[in-house]
C-alpha cells in the first residue's frame, strides 16, 4: 500500500508540469486566434504541405532524438565502448547527409518531395532494424556499421525535401515563421521521445531495452514516411512553385 502511494504520489508530481503546459499551451492558441498580428498565423495549419510536413517531422526527429540517445547510451554501457568511440558510431550517417543532401535537394525541386519524404523514413525505418542485430557478441562492424550506413542514406533522402516541402508550401515574406514552427516541432519531439524513454526501454537500456529502442524508432520512421505519402502534394509545375496551395 505504501508503494502504491508513493507511486500515486510520483505521477501526481510528474503529471503536474504536463497539464500546466497544456493549459498554457490552449491558451496561446486562443490568444493567437483573436489577436491582431499573432506571431503564429494559424491560417499556415490550413496549408496541406505544411501540415503535414509538420507531422512527418514529428515522427521522424522524435525517432532520430531517440536513436541517438540510445545507441550512444548504450555502446557505452552494453557494449563496452569508450565515449569517443561510442561518440563517433554515428558519424557514417553525418557523412552521407553532408555528401548527399545538395544533390537530393536538386532532384527533390525537380521531381517534387513526395518520394523522397516517403522513401527516405522507410530507408531509416529497416535501419533501425538492423539494430536487432546487435547481441551480446558485440561487433560495431558488422552489427551497427551497416544499421549506421542505411539510416544515413534516408536521412539524405528525407531532409532537404522535408525542409523544401514545408517552406515552398508558405508565401516568402512568411517563410522565417513557417521555419521556426517545424523546428520547434522538430526539438519538442526529440524531447518527448527522450521523456518517454523509461517507458520504451522498459526501464533499463540492456539489450532487450536497446532492442525495444530499436523497434520503436522505425514504427516511428515508417510512420512518417506514410504520412508523408499520403499527406504530401507535389507541387505543379504548371503553376511554378505551388506556394501556398491547400
Amino acid at each position: 500500500m505504501l508503494v502504491l502511494r508513493i507511486g500515486l504520489i510520483g505521477f501526481g508530481v510528474a503529471s503536474l508540469p504536463l497539464l500546466v503546459g497544456a493549459v498554457l499551451f490552449l491558451a496561446f492558441v486562443l490568444r493567437q486566434r483573436t489577436v491582431r498580428h499573432p506571431i503564429l498565423p494559424l491560417d499556415l495549419f490550413r496549408v496541406r504541405n505544411f501540415w503535414t510536413g509538420n507531422v512527418s517531422t514529428t515522427f521522424i526527429y522524435g525517432a532520430l532524438a531517440l536513436n541517438g540517445l540510445v545507441v550512444v547510451v548504450y555502446l557505452q554501457e552494453g557494449a563496452g565502448l569508450p565515449a569517443t568511440l561510442a561518440g563517433l558510431a554515428s558519424l557514417p550517417m553525418t557523412i552521407l547527409l553532408i555528401l548527399s543532401s545538395s544533390r537530393v535537394g536538386a532532384l527533390s525541386g525537380r521531381w517534387g518531395p513526395r518520394f523522397f519524404m516517403t522513401a527516405g523514413p522507410l530507408t531509416m525505418g529497416v535501419g533501425a532494424l538492423l539494430l536487432l542485430t546487435v547481441d551480446t557478441d558485440f561487433s560495431y562492424w558488422w552489427q551497427v556499421l551497416p544499421s549506421m550506413i542505411v539510416m544515413g542514406a534516408g536521412l539524405a533522402l528525407t531532409v532537404a525535401p522535408l525542409t523544401s516541402a514545408i517552406l515552398g508550401s508558405i508565401e516568402p515574406e512568411r517563410s522565417g515563421i513557417a521555419s521556426a514552427v517545424n523546428n520547434a516541432v522538430a526539438r519538442v519531439a526529440g524531447l518527448i521521445a527522450i521523456a518517454l524513454l523509461a517507458t520504451i526501454v522498459g526501464g533499463a537500456l540492456d539489450l532487450e531495452g536497446f532492442h525495444r529502442s530499436a523497434i520503436v524508432t522505425a514504427v516511428l520512421m515508417i510512420a512518417g514516411g506514410i504520412t508523408s505519402f499520403f499527406g504530401i502534394r507535389n507541387p505543379d509545375r504548371a503553376q511554378g512553385s505551388g506556394i501556398g496551395a491547400p
